[in-house]
């Protein structure tokens, strides 16, 4: 065992760091969930000695040690994001994990100066650049890419914030430059929701013009004659449809939300695994991609491929901060990275429901984007109309353009448009897949700050937003299994 393995294996079993670090997250979580000024209760001793902890555990190859390497920094960062101190060893943490995009909320305009994490900067940026981009991999992204690359088939899983998709979009850029764009490639989503947002993300990286980006599945006559290339995004309705009619061949089909085929309540799962066998049989290389799953080779095994392709991603890109807030028993919890519930002070108890997720909100949520799951379609117009009494209306043109098109092609009765007036938004499958892409446009840009909305969303679009509100257990009739519960901030 080498030094470095020793002094990571006695820091992630040091009672020391562990309290340390379990007096960080208090702090954070009591500054987050009361809203006041930011107050350092760490010693001077105790700032380095958590600052010397995650530069001994960020040179680890062990998941554990990283994740906790990344969450000492970014709860320091909030309370010591001016200190020279900590911007040099933030910068090094950020290095020695491969997280770039950290770096620029970390340092802001800040120069740093230090020629050894410099260099190591421009190793990475070197050897990890992504095909056809100006991003970097991170180093777990970049691992698992050079895996993808000497594969025929493969099969890998990670946290919600990995970035799947930009693995998947940049083995697309990778196999169009290997192959000169002679092959077709295909995506497999699991809804419609995500077509249109998929497609046109593609539209916007891929820049051979080579390629045409369909999601029908029908070749127009002019693309055959022009001997066109394909990327496909396909529902496995849509795919079996393909498959079934003599269109061009598809070389490599990519599978997100893999997992779906492990649904014991999603009816559509059969569906799913029959699009895939028929690929299979007709020689496709299959790659999937799943969110923690800690058996990846079931989805090889499924269709009967080999299974030694797979990777199992543990290591987190961004540091999730959980709260449990009970307005019946009147008691407010944050969840410790050792899993441990810690009680914590909170003023914002009222008697009605809607008073109190408005509370919560304004605590927790005041100047983030906020997604609010309400599980039925009822609580979600319900909860939406409520919030929004109490604010003022907003005046934006975007917002106008998207309360015109409710008001001409929606039923009087919708209560949408009065959400609207105050940069609130409600969604879910019953509403035209229009007005849905124009609230998802419209919160990326954070001009709607609140989206009030079922499993519609949750499920099938990917969107930034900062905070997730919990307020019910269930998706329709089945409950939340744990490992969706715990990757969000529940709030009752």
């Amino acid at each position: 065992m080498t030094l470095l393995n020793k002094l990571v294996d006695r820091a992630l079993h040091d009672p020391y760091m562990s309290g340390l670090l379990n007096k960080l997250e208090k702090q954070y979580a009591s500054y987050f969930i009361s809203g006041k000024v930011k107050i350092h209760n760490l010693t001077e001793k105790e700032y380095l000695d958590l600052l010397r902890f995650a530069d001994i555990l960020c040179r680890s190859e062990k998941y554990e040690a990283r994740n906790i390497a990344y969450k000492i920094v970014s709860l320091l960062h909030v309370f010591y994001n001016d200190d020279q101190m900590f911007k040099l060893q933030a910068y090094n943490v950020l290095i020695k994990l491969g997280n770039f995009p950290s770096i620029r909320i970390v340092l802001g305009e800040t120069k740093v100066k230090s020629d050894e994490v410099m260099l190591d900067q421009i190793i990475k940026e070197t050897f990890q650049a992504a095909p056809g981009s100006n991003n970097v991999f991170t180093d777990t992204q970049y691992k698992l890419f050079e895996k993808m690359k000497d594969s025929n088939h493969f099969s890998f899983s990670g946290p919600t914030s990995f970035g799947k998709s930009f693995i998947f979009e940049s083995f697309i850029k990778y196999l169009i430059e290997k192959k000169n764009g002679s092959d077709n490639i295909a995506l497999l989503v699991p809804t419609r929701a995500l077509i249109n947002q998929v497609s046109t993300k593609l539209k916007n990286v891929i820049n051979n013009n080579k390629y045409k980006i369909l999601t029908k599945p029908m070749v127009p006559l002019l693309y055959k004659k022009n001997e066109s290339k394909f990327i496909f995004v396909f529902t496995p309705e849509r795919l079996i449809a393909y498959l079934s009619e003599n269109n061009p061949v598809i070389n490599y089909l990519l599978v997100d939300e893999a997992h779906k085929l492990l649904s014991e309540t999603d009816t559509r799962a059969p569906l799913f695994y029959h699009a895939l066998m028929i690929a299979k049989r007709k020689s496709i290389n299959l790659y999937f991609s799943s969110p923690n799953v800690p058996n990846t080779d079931i989805f090889l095994q499924m269709v009967g491929n080999s299974v030694e392709e797979t990777l199992s991603i543990k290591e987190n890109s961004v540091a999730q901060n959980r709260f449990f807030i009970d307005c019946i028993q009147k008691r407010a919890l944050y969840f410790s990275e050792n899993g441990e519930e810690n009680v914590l002070e909170y003023n914002g108890y009222a008697s009605d429901p809607h008073t109190n997720l408005k509370n919560a909100i304004n605590i927790l949520g005041e100047k983030t984007p906020n997604i609010i799951y309400c599980n039925t379609k009822d609580d979600t117009i319900q909860y939406a109309l409520e919030f929004s009494k109490t604010l003022q209306k907003r005046s934006n043109s975007e917002l106008k353009e998207l309360i015109n098109l409710v008001e001409n092609t929606m039923h009087e009765e919708y209560y949408l448009v009065d959400c609207l007036r105050k940069g609130v938004a409600y969604h879910f499958g019953g509403l035209p897949q229009r007005i849905r892409e124009k609230i998802e446009l419209l919160f990326q840009k954070k001009i709607i700050k609140n989206i009030f909305c079922t499993s519609t969303l949750l499920e099938g679009v990917n969107l930034p937003a900062k905070n997730i509100f919990i307020l019910s257990n269930a998706i329709g009739l089945t409950k939340l299994s744990n490992g969706i519960w715990c990757t969000k901030i529940p709030i009752r």
